[in-house]
């Protein structure tokens, strides 16, 4: 499994994952946010095998009072045969969290073939979950 940020001409594959998490996201809004988000505040993270992207994260670096430089994890798809890999996914977002220098990781929204036992080492925040780093 590889793991890296999708370049420019990768993110259609993201899209089209993307649509198992988000249906109602049309081409239009999603280019729209990408021209005005990537690569500044929203960051898409791919897990590929053999070259197809398998889990698809979409994830924004912060910065407040409360908890100081965090990950938030917008989006977390991995399709329905890859839900075994999403364990390294979110190891991945912890390696890939602490080299932008950030101290905790949020995981919130929507997520599809994530589970609890995919969090270790995360608590329930609000309407999501954190892990300190």
């Amino acid at each position: 499994m590889q793991f890296r940020e999708l370049s420019l001409s990768e993110i259609q594959e993201g899209y089209s994952l993307l649509l198992t998490l988000r249906p109602e996201l049309t081409p239009e809004t999603f280019d729209h946010f990408i021209a005005s988000q990537y690569p500044k505040d929203y960051r898409p993270i791919g897990a590929y095998e053999r070259g197809n992207l398998r889990i698809y994260a979409g994830v924004s670096i912060r910065e407040n009072l409360e908890l100081g430089r965090h990950l938030i994890v917008d989006d977390f798809i991995a399709m329905e045969t890859y839900e075994h890999l999403t364990l390294e996914m979110v190891d991945y977002l912890n390696d890939y969290a602490k080299m932008h220098k950030c101290i905790s990781i949020i995981i919130w929204g929507k997520q599809r073939g994530l589970s609890i036992n995919d969090l270790r080492g995360f608590r329930p925040k609000r309407d999501g979950f954190i892990k300190i780093l």
